[in-house]
């Protein structure tokens, strides 16, 4: 390139106008260029004089012309240089790493710093911090017990293994006396049997990160170690040592009842309350992990084909059973529905009044209350009762606790909203394969935490049961099944299923079994 060409271009904007359809994208544009440059002998040279034509005359650009930017020689320079090409040289256009920005490339420049960003992304932060604290009792029973710490890096697997089977027998918690408060005292001193389970996965975690190559869990190196935790396992079981999991409680009817009445109130508290509770029930969320990454955009209104109107979820989210990344066989349901009831609690009606009064800069959908609409005793004086600035992932822990404290209920947990879901939809007579559509179960098998616990009811329909049995007077009994009535079939529009059950004086298989002695009555 000639100086003296150069000269009259240096800090203008320049432009190289080509007439293409409307219709052609980026990637047809640049496949184009490369094409004109490998085939067209002295296309660089015919690319500069327009450059320069048209940095002279500032001709108006239309929209319906594709345009690239370049701003000095050195960019001029630099488009040569990414497609490789010159006027004596016809061979194909390679990659560049140069690529001017204005130029309209498709591909991202990040920096280390970004890189090293979205590598974090690789784990959930209760993951890190599981990590972070099962490495931490090994190494604190590594220097309480060796007087030093294991290098994890280099240590052989038959001595790691040695190791880990005297930590998984001597393992015990810290603060005695404070977990003495809560669980007998021989409790306090054993750690829970999922605990010991984490620790090992933590530190299995752990070796992976820093590039070992080996498996604390499968590798047949590591069976005495494994042998060891299995062996410890069962013989708290034996003791009387261990302590049986504590699964989220669902919620009773009288208390939902309760907590439908508070969330009623229209007062910008018990709206946002509202709001994010009916998300949690009719998404079946996974504690707060869901509600802080919704945005205005992320709720479409549509209708079905009977024409009733419903609120959808228009991308997937971050949530313990969907986290992407290439082990992920299993993409996140979509198409999961909120449906309009036409009652007083209609949930899409009240979403709508809840985003009406939020404020129209607003890119969360969850966002900090008004003053002035809190402090009204009349808060529908004022049209916007949400801010424009989001609610904090933390903030959601205390809305489940303020609703339940304000509607005079026990206090729950926001997974409790998810195990009364899935659990009213296995008492509704709900498939399997229906109830994971909505909880992102990957498995029939890790439904059945929730599904096999019955409800209170059942529960007492079960401890009838027994009670006639204990008292001889099975047989003059007559008690409701457990399974529920009134069940809504899925295919069978307005019609709902009876079933009148008599007392049966037979035995084995036909006695016991819950269809004997029913009749089905479908009524339009």
């Amino acid at each position: 390139m000639e100086s003296d060409e150069s000269e009259g271009i240096q800090d203008l904007p320049v432009t190289f106008e080509l007439n293409l359809p409307d219709d052609m994208n980026t990637d047809e544009v640049i496949s184009l260029m490369e094409v004109l440059q490998s085939d067209i002998e002295g296309f660089d040279e015919m690319l500069l004089d327009a450059v320069i034509h048209e940095a002279e005359n500032e001709a108006e650009q239309t929209e319906s012309k594709t345009t690239i930017a370049l701003k000095t020689e050195e960019q001029i320079q630099q488009h040569s240089n990414a497609f490789q090409i010159s006027a004596s040289n016809e061979q194909p256009p390679g990659p560049s790493d140069n690529f001017p920005e204005s130029s309209g490339c498709r591909f991202k420049t990040l920096a280390e710093q970004d890189l090293q960003e979205i590598e974090c992304n690789k784990y959930s932060n209760s993951t890190k911090k599981n990590t972070k604290w099962g490495i931490g009792v090994f190494n604190a029973w590594c220097l309480e017990r060796l007087n030093k710490l294991l290098d994890l890096h280099t240590i052989a697997a038959p001595l790691l293994n040695e190791n880990l089977r005297k930590f998984y027998a001597e393992a015990q918690p810290k603060n005695l006396s404070n977990r003495s408060k809560t669980m007998p005292q021989e409790h306090a001193a054993e750690y829970h049997k999922n605990s010991m389970k984490n620790v090992r996965a933590a530190i299995n975690r752990h070796l992976k990160d820093i590039g070992r190559e080996i498996d604390i869990v499968k590798d047949i190196e590591f069976k005495s170690s494994n042998t060891m935790l299995s062996s410890k396992l069962k013989f708290n079981l034996k003791q009387g040592l261990s302590r049986a999991t504590q699964h989220h409680p669902t919620i009773s009817n009288e208390d939902l009842l309760k907590i439908n009445t508070y969330l009623s109130n229209d007062n910008p508290v018990a709206l946002r309350f509202r709001i994010w509770y009916f998300l949690a029930i009719h998404f079946v969320s996974r504690g707060c992990e869901f509600h802080h990454q919704l945005s205005i955009r992320s709720l479409k209104f549509e209708k079905d084909e009977n024409g009733i109107e419903y609120v959808t979820i228009s991308h997937e989210t971050h949530q313990k059973n969907h986290q992407g990344g290439l082990e992920e066989t299993n993409e996140e349901a979509n198409d999961k529905r909120m449906y309009a009831t036409g009652t007083p609690s209609c949930p899409v009606q009240s979403l709508k009044l809840f985003l009406s009064k939020t404020d129209p800069n607003a890119l969360s959908l969850f966002n900090e209350c008004n003053k002035g609409a809190l402090q009204d005793e009349n808060p529908m004086n004022h049209d916007i009762w949400y801010s424009n600035k989001p609610v904090k992932p933390k903030k959601f822990t205390s809305f489940i606790p303020d609703i339940c404290k304000n509607a005079g209920t026990r206090r729950f947990t926001a997974h409790s909203l998810r195990t009364t879901a899935i659990t009213a939809m296995s008492d509704a007579g709900l498939t399997d394969r229906n109830i994971m559509f909505m909880s992102d179960h990957k498995c029939e098998e890790s439904l059945k935490s929730y599904c096999r616990r019955p409800s209170t009811e059942q529960k007492k329909v079960i401890s009838t049961i027994l009670g006639s049995v204990a008292t001889g007077e099975r047989n003059q009994t007559t008690v409701n099944s457990i399974v529920p009535t009134n069940v809504c079939l899925p295919g069978i529009t307005n019609q709902k299923l009876s079933i009148n059950k008599e007392s049966s004086h037979l035995t084995g298989f036909g006695g016991n079994s819950i269809f004997k002695d029913c009749h089905f009555h479908f009524n339009n």
